[in-house]
Protein backbone atom coordinates (compact mmCIF):
# COMPACT_ATOMS: atom_id res chain seq x y z
CA UNK A 1 0.00 0.00 0.00
CA UNK A 2 1.45 3.31 -1.05
CA UNK A 3 2.24 6.09 1.62
CA UNK A 4 -0.79 8.97 0.73
CA UNK A 5 1.22 12.62 0.41
CA UNK A 6 0.74 14.66 3.51
CA UNK A 7 -1.58 17.63 3.64
CA UNK A 8 1.47 19.98 3.40
CA UNK A 9 2.51 18.35 0.36
CA UNK A 10 -0.55 18.36 -1.33
CA UNK A 11 -0.88 22.22 -0.49
CA UNK A 12 2.49 22.78 -1.84
CA UNK A 13 1.82 20.57 -4.65
CA UNK A 14 -1.57 22.59 -5.68
CA UNK A 15 -1.09 25.57 -7.90
CA UNK A 16 1.12 26.48 -10.62
CA UNK A 17 4.18 28.60 -10.09
CA UNK A 18 2.71 31.12 -12.09
CA UNK A 19 -1.05 31.11 -10.84
CA UNK A 20 1.15 31.34 -6.93
CA UNK A 21 2.96 34.05 -7.99
CA UNK A 22 -0.24 35.92 -9.48
CA UNK A 23 -2.25 35.05 -6.49
CA UNK A 24 0.02 36.37 -3.96
CA UNK A 25 1.45 39.25 -5.84
CA UNK A 26 0.00 41.82 -3.66
CA UNK A 27 1.63 40.55 -0.72
CA UNK A 28 5.53 40.73 -2.03
CA UNK A 29 7.85 42.99 -1.27
CA UNK A 30 9.79 44.81 -3.71
CA UNK A 31 12.56 42.46 -3.39
CA UNK A 32 10.50 39.16 -3.79
CA UNK A 33 9.13 40.85 -6.80
CA UNK A 34 12.56 41.34 -8.30
CA UNK A 35 13.05 37.39 -7.73
CA UNK A 36 9.41 36.39 -9.16
CA UNK A 37 10.68 37.87 -12.19
CA UNK A 38 13.61 37.00 -12.46
CA UNK A 39 12.60 33.40 -11.78
CA UNK A 40 9.72 33.67 -15.28
CA UNK A 41 12.38 35.67 -16.93
CA UNK A 42 14.95 32.98 -17.02
CA UNK A 43 12.46 29.61 -16.45
CA UNK A 44 15.11 27.26 -18.57
CA UNK A 45 17.87 27.76 -16.09
CA UNK A 46 15.96 29.04 -12.87
CA UNK A 47 15.93 25.31 -11.97
CA UNK A 48 19.31 24.42 -12.28
CA UNK A 49 20.15 27.87 -9.95
CA UNK A 50 21.36 27.66 -6.50
CA UNK A 51 20.37 29.72 -3.84
CA UNK A 52 23.16 31.72 -3.78
CA UNK A 53 22.92 32.36 -7.42
CA UNK A 54 19.76 33.42 -7.53
CA UNK A 55 20.37 35.51 -4.71
CA UNK A 56 23.07 37.03 -6.81
CA UNK A 57 21.55 37.63 -10.17
CA UNK A 58 18.54 39.53 -8.52
CA UNK A 59 20.77 41.68 -5.94
CA UNK A 60 18.76 40.10 -2.36
CA UNK A 61 19.85 37.79 -0.15
CA UNK A 62 19.72 34.05 0.19
CA UNK A 63 17.24 34.51 2.80
CA UNK A 64 14.94 36.75 0.91
CA UNK A 65 14.65 34.51 -1.32
CA UNK A 66 13.96 31.39 1.01
CA UNK A 67 11.01 33.99 2.70
CA UNK A 68 9.30 34.52 -0.97
CA UNK A 69 9.29 30.70 -1.68
CA UNK A 70 7.34 30.52 2.07
CA UNK A 71 5.28 34.18 0.88
CA UNK A 72 3.78 32.15 -2.36
CA UNK A 73 2.98 29.08 -0.37
CA UNK A 74 5.93 26.32 -0.27
CA UNK A 75 7.77 25.45 2.85
CA UNK A 76 10.80 26.11 1.46
CA UNK A 77 13.76 26.99 -1.70
CA UNK A 78 13.62 23.04 -2.50
CA UNK A 79 9.67 22.87 -2.70
CA UNK A 80 10.35 26.37 -4.63
CA UNK A 81 12.60 24.58 -6.93
CA UNK A 82 10.41 21.22 -7.77
CA UNK A 83 7.61 23.89 -8.66
CA UNK A 84 10.11 25.53 -11.37
CA UNK A 85 11.15 22.34 -12.98
CA UNK A 86 7.38 21.09 -13.24
CA UNK A 87 6.61 24.72 -14.74
CA UNK A 88 9.77 24.00 -16.93
CA UNK A 89 8.31 20.71 -17.94
CA UNK A 90 5.22 21.42 -18.62
CA UNK A 91 5.81 24.68 -20.74
CA UNK A 92 8.45 23.22 -23.12
CA UNK A 93 5.36 19.95 -23.72
CA UNK A 94 3.20 22.90 -25.11
CA UNK A 95 6.45 24.38 -27.06
CA UNK A 96 5.29 24.36 -30.81
CA UNK A 97 8.13 21.51 -32.56
CA UNK A 98 11.08 23.61 -33.93
CA UNK A 99 10.61 26.60 -32.34
CA UNK A 100 13.18 28.11 -30.39
CA UNK A 101 12.28 29.42 -26.79
CA UNK A 102 12.48 33.33 -26.28
CA UNK A 103 15.69 34.97 -26.44
CA UNK A 104 17.40 35.35 -23.29
CA UNK A 105 15.81 32.14 -21.66
CA UNK A 106 18.67 29.42 -22.67
CA UNK A 107 22.12 30.70 -21.16
CA UNK A 108 24.74 29.04 -21.57
CA UNK A 109 26.52 28.55 -18.47
CA UNK A 110 30.09 27.29 -17.39
CA UNK A 111 28.73 24.69 -15.56
CA UNK A 112 32.58 23.50 -14.08
CA UNK A 113 33.04 26.99 -12.82
CA UNK A 114 29.23 27.44 -11.05
CA UNK A 115 29.38 23.83 -9.12
CA UNK A 116 33.35 24.80 -8.13
CA UNK A 117 32.09 27.97 -7.00
CA UNK A 118 29.07 26.94 -5.27
CA UNK A 119 31.24 24.56 -3.43
CA UNK A 120 33.50 27.55 -2.32
CA UNK A 121 30.93 29.00 -0.93
CA UNK A 122 29.44 25.87 0.95
CA UNK A 123 32.56 25.26 2.54
CA UNK A 124 33.33 28.57 3.15
CA UNK A 125 30.11 28.86 4.92
CA UNK A 126 30.31 25.78 7.00
CA UNK A 127 33.82 27.21 8.67
CA UNK A 128 32.36 30.38 9.31
CA UNK A 129 29.15 28.79 11.31
CA UNK A 130 30.31 25.37 12.50
CA UNK A 131 30.22 25.92 16.18
CA UNK A 132 33.99 25.70 17.48
CA UNK A 133 33.21 23.70 20.97
CA UNK A 134 30.40 21.50 19.00
CA UNK A 135 33.15 20.25 16.48
CA UNK A 136 35.68 19.48 19.52
CA UNK A 137 33.10 17.53 21.82
CA UNK A 138 32.39 15.77 18.48
CA UNK A 139 35.75 14.97 17.84
CA UNK A 140 36.51 14.19 21.18
CA UNK A 141 33.40 11.60 21.62
CA UNK A 142 34.89 10.11 18.56
CA UNK A 143 38.30 9.39 19.92
CA UNK A 144 36.75 8.14 23.07
CA UNK A 145 34.27 5.48 21.89
CA UNK A 146 35.35 1.89 21.36
CA UNK A 147 33.95 1.67 17.76
CA UNK A 148 32.66 3.75 15.46
CA UNK A 149 29.58 2.92 13.31
CA UNK A 150 29.17 5.02 10.73
CA UNK A 151 25.57 5.01 8.47
CA UNK A 152 23.81 6.81 5.88
CA UNK A 153 21.03 6.44 2.89
CA UNK A 154 21.51 7.74 -0.76
CA UNK A 155 24.51 10.05 -0.87
CA UNK A 156 24.97 9.37 2.96
CA UNK A 157 25.48 5.98 2.04
CA UNK A 158 29.14 6.92 0.27
CA UNK A 159 30.02 9.89 3.04
CA UNK A 160 29.31 6.73 5.48
CA UNK A 161 31.87 4.80 4.01
CA UNK A 162 34.13 6.96 3.39
CA UNK A 163 34.29 8.38 6.98
CA UNK A 164 34.62 4.71 8.12
CA UNK A 165 37.92 4.81 5.73
CA UNK A 166 39.32 7.85 7.13
CA UNK A 167 38.88 6.98 10.52
CA UNK A 168 40.41 3.23 10.19
CA UNK A 169 43.24 4.84 8.62
CA UNK A 170 43.67 6.98 11.17
CA UNK A 171 43.76 4.25 13.78
CA UNK A 172 39.91 4.04 15.24
CA UNK A 173 38.15 1.27 14.90
CA UNK A 174 35.29 1.99 12.73
CA UNK A 175 33.28 0.93 9.80
CA UNK A 176 30.03 1.50 8.04
CA UNK A 177 26.26 0.05 8.97
CA UNK A 178 25.31 -2.09 6.30
CA UNK A 179 22.13 -1.29 3.80
CA UNK A 180 21.17 -5.23 3.30
CA UNK A 181 19.25 -5.84 5.91
CA UNK A 182 15.49 -5.25 6.33
CA UNK A 183 15.56 -2.74 8.91
CA UNK A 184 19.33 -0.86 9.34
CA UNK A 185 18.60 -1.27 13.73
CA UNK A 186 19.07 -4.76 13.30
CA UNK A 187 22.97 -4.08 13.25
CA UNK A 188 22.38 -2.15 16.69
CA UNK A 189 21.62 -5.64 18.38
CA UNK A 190 25.51 -5.94 19.65
CA UNK A 191 26.05 -2.06 20.03
CA UNK A 192 27.47 -1.21 23.41
CA UNK A 193 27.34 1.69 25.74
CA UNK A 194 30.86 3.01 24.73
CA UNK A 195 30.75 3.03 21.15
CA UNK A 196 29.74 5.66 18.60
CA UNK A 197 27.65 6.06 15.90
CA UNK A 198 28.07 8.84 13.32
CA UNK A 199 25.32 9.26 10.91
CA UNK A 200 24.87 11.64 7.61
CA UNK A 201 21.09 12.81 7.33
CA UNK A 202 20.92 15.11 3.99
CA UNK A 203 17.27 15.68 2.06
CA UNK A 204 15.43 13.85 1.85
CA UNK A 205 15.35 12.85 5.25
CA UNK A 206 15.83 9.17 5.79
CA UNK A 207 13.10 7.73 8.46
CA UNK A 208 16.11 4.80 8.74
CA UNK A 209 19.22 7.02 9.58
CA UNK A 210 16.46 8.62 12.50
CA UNK A 211 15.91 5.44 13.57
CA UNK A 212 19.23 4.85 13.97
CA UNK A 213 20.19 7.51 16.18
CA UNK A 214 16.86 6.83 18.26
CA UNK A 215 17.76 3.52 19.00
CA UNK A 216 21.25 4.08 19.89
CA UNK A 217 20.36 7.47 22.27
CA UNK A 218 17.76 5.45 23.69
CA UNK A 219 20.62 2.78 24.97
CA UNK A 220 23.11 5.37 26.06
CA UNK A 221 25.05 5.61 23.34
CA UNK A 222 26.97 9.04 22.32
CA UNK A 223 25.64 9.73 18.15
CA UNK A 224 27.19 12.29 16.30
CA UNK A 225 24.91 13.54 13.41
CA UNK A 226 26.24 15.36 10.50
CA UNK A 227 23.63 17.17 8.66
CA UNK A 228 22.56 20.76 6.85
CA UNK A 229 20.44 22.61 9.05
CA UNK A 230 19.53 23.58 12.72
CA UNK A 231 15.97 22.38 12.13
CA UNK A 232 16.78 19.24 10.00
CA UNK A 233 15.08 15.93 12.48
CA UNK A 234 18.19 14.46 13.21
CA UNK A 235 19.56 17.44 15.41
CA UNK A 236 17.02 16.67 18.49
CA UNK A 237 18.20 13.14 17.77
CA UNK A 238 21.85 13.57 18.29
CA UNK A 239 24.29 14.11 21.21
CA UNK A 240 26.28 16.06 18.99
CA UNK A 241 25.05 17.19 15.83
CA UNK A 242 27.29 19.34 13.50
CA UNK A 243 25.87 21.31 10.54
CA UNK A 244 27.29 22.09 7.27
CA UNK A 245 26.13 23.86 4.32
CA UNK A 246 25.41 21.53 1.42
CA UNK A 247 23.25 23.49 -0.93
CA UNK A 248 23.19 21.78 -4.34
CA UNK A 249 22.83 23.16 -8.31
CA UNK A 250 20.25 19.91 -8.54
CA UNK A 251 18.55 18.10 -6.07
CA UNK A 252 21.57 16.30 -4.71
CA UNK A 253 23.47 17.65 -1.39
CA UNK A 254 26.45 18.16 -2.57
CA UNK A 255 29.28 16.76 -0.14
CA UNK A 256 32.49 19.17 -0.58
CA UNK A 257 31.72 21.17 3.19
CA UNK A 258 31.31 17.22 4.24
CA UNK A 259 34.42 15.90 3.10
CA UNK A 260 36.47 19.25 4.72
CA UNK A 261 34.57 18.35 8.23
CA UNK A 262 35.62 15.01 8.00
CA UNK A 263 39.54 15.51 7.70
CA UNK A 264 39.06 18.04 9.54
CA UNK A 265 37.68 15.60 12.35
CA UNK A 266 40.74 13.13 11.83
CA UNK A 267 43.10 16.30 12.18
CA UNK A 268 41.70 17.02 15.33
CA UNK A 269 41.65 13.32 17.04
CA UNK A 270 45.40 12.84 15.11
CA UNK A 271 46.91 16.56 16.98
CA UNK A 272 45.88 15.74 20.30
CA UNK A 273 46.52 11.87 20.02
CA UNK A 274 49.65 11.81 17.46
CA UNK A 275 51.14 8.25 19.70
CA UNK A 276 47.87 6.50 18.32
CA UNK A 277 47.44 7.88 15.10
CA UNK A 278 51.13 7.53 14.50
CA UNK A 279 51.33 3.52 15.40
CA UNK A 280 48.40 2.68 13.18
CA UNK A 281 49.62 5.01 9.98
CA UNK A 282 52.81 2.41 10.77
CA UNK A 283 51.20 -0.50 10.82
CA UNK A 284 49.14 0.15 7.75
CA UNK A 285 52.25 1.19 6.07
CA UNK A 286 53.85 -2.48 7.16
CA UNK A 287 50.54 -4.54 5.48
CA UNK A 288 50.75 -2.66 2.42
CA UNK A 289 54.58 -3.02 1.82
CA UNK A 290 54.26 -6.78 2.68
CA UNK A 291 51.47 -7.85 0.60
CA UNK A 292 52.77 -5.49 -2.47
CA UNK A 293 49.27 -4.35 -3.31
CA UNK A 294 50.64 -1.21 -4.41
CA UNK A 295 52.65 0.19 -7.25
CA UNK A 296 55.18 2.76 -7.33
CA UNK A 297 54.70 5.48 -9.60
CA UNK A 298 58.14 6.06 -10.13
Amino acid sequence: MKNKPSKKMRQEDGGGLRQRILEHSGELTRQQRVIADYLLNHLSEAPFLSILEISEATGTSEATVVRFAQRIGYSGYARLKMALVETLREERALQVPGTAAPQGQDIHKDALAAVARLAVHNIGRTVEELDRTQFRDAATALFRGDHIFTFGLGISAHLADLAAYLFTEHGLRANSLGTRYTSPREQLATLRATDVVLAFSFPPYSRDTLEVLQEAGQRGVTTVAITDRATAPAVALATHPLLVSAQGMTFTSTTAAVDVLLNALIVEIGSHHKDEAVEALSRINRILDQGSNVVDGE
